[in-house]
């Protein structure tokens, strides 16, 4: 075992590598209206609505905006939507006000069909059967000027009664992500985005049982190992998961070799971090059962040790680990890993 490093690193923001994160024009002013705004993230909403007639125009369609504007149009035929012609949304934002209603809300969308299929633009939401009324927010649609951050979180709740809520921009059930017989079939079944926040999410966590959480959603998309969710989970956060009885004596932790699965993640990701959080139980035999199923393989294999970090919380009971660090799964670490990346005041803090 090598001792995590004893003083602490300079600090780094963390680099926006999304490819799915482009600019928009930069904000303008136009007779006294903002009309455009920020960095929106281009991926979907998951939000689909359809461009509507709704001045009763001679007209069978309306064209795609360049900004938050009815005059700033390209009138070809790859920007035009047909009325019944489906968008999904991307960002919300406030413009040019727009029918007896003055309207001013916009959005910036992704059209999913018509000749405009594949394009991305503005549309008034006077044209767009959203169910807000004028000039108010479309639900679950973020802001066009908020950037995306990578700091979103899944949580894999664990059998235990007392788990049922977390901190985690998204929590998941253990009747959501269990499936019969140590299937890993559920697992993937969360957003890789959530809109309202505007946050990828980047953090798996779990505590005791949950511990299955993340290693389902990787087994479940191993086949991807370049990209989707084995390049958008950067951090993996276990709570206290168990010690060799615990590991070892549960087929659905020791089939399909999990280290083997931690260590092929870790060098596909370069961005890749696993932090566990050692309380009493998993303490127990010199972290006997960490060490056997994760670490040999990872040692064994030429694994980025330094990229696993374990923080000893000598003593501590498995439920107060839980209780006294569940806030650190919405703040992911930045490498390198030390023992300033263990949450409160860890015992000492190691790589395997």
């Amino acid at each position: 075992m090598t001792r995590a490093m004893t003083s602490a690193p300079d600090r780094t923001s963390r680099s926006l590598r999304r490819s799915s994160v482009r600019l928009l024009a930069a904000a303008t002013l136009t007779l006294g209206v903002a009309v455009s705004t920020g960095t929106p993230a281009l991926a979907g909403t998951g939000l689909y609505y359809q461009a509507v007639d709704a001045d009763n125009d001679p007209y069978s369609g309306i064209y795609l905006r360049n900004e938050a504007r009815m005059d700033k149009v390209d009138r070809v035929l790859y920007r035009y939507l047909y009325y019944g012609n489906t968008v999904e949304l991307i960002c919300g934002a406030w413009g040019e006000a727009v029918g007896p209603y003055n309207n001013r809300r916009w959005h910036y969308v992704h059209a999913t069909n018509g000749p405009a299929a594949g394009q991305q633009g503005w549309i008034a939401d006077r044209y767009l059967n959203t169910p807000n009324r004028a000039n108010e927010y479309t639900p679950g649609e973020p802001e066009c000027g908020t950037p995306p951050t990578y700091d979103g979180s899944v949580y894999f709740e664990s059998e235990h009664p007392r788990d049922d809520s977390s901190p985690a921009s998204f929590h998941r059930p253990v009747s959501h992500w269990t499936a019969s017989d140590c299937s890993s079939a559920n697992a993937n079944n969360f957003p890789s985005w959530l809109a309202p926040s505007n946050k990828y999410i980047t953090t798996a966590a779990g505590w005791s049982l949950g511990r299955l959480g993340p290693v389902y959603t990787l087994e479940a998309t191993q086949g991807n190992p370049s990209g989707g969710r084995w390049q958008e989970l950067d951090y993996i956060l276990l709570f206290d998961p168990g010690n060799y009885s615990d590991l070892m004596g549960n087929r659905c932790d020791v089939m399909n070799n999990r280290g083997q699965l931690f260590t092929k993640w870790l060098k596909a990701n370069p961005n890749a971090k696993l932090v566990i959080l050692a309380g009493k139980i998993t303490g127990q035999d010199n972290h006997r059962g960490i060490q056997t199923l994760y670490f040999d393989y990872l040692r064994a294999n030429g694994g980025p040790r330094d990229r696993v970090l374990v923080c000893n919380y000598d003593g501590m009971d498995h439920e107060v680990v839980y209780s006294n660090y569940n806030y650190a799964m919405n703040a992911p670490p930045a490498l390198p890993l030390d023992q300033h990346d263990c949450p409160g005041t860890e015992s000492w803090a190691w790589h395997p």
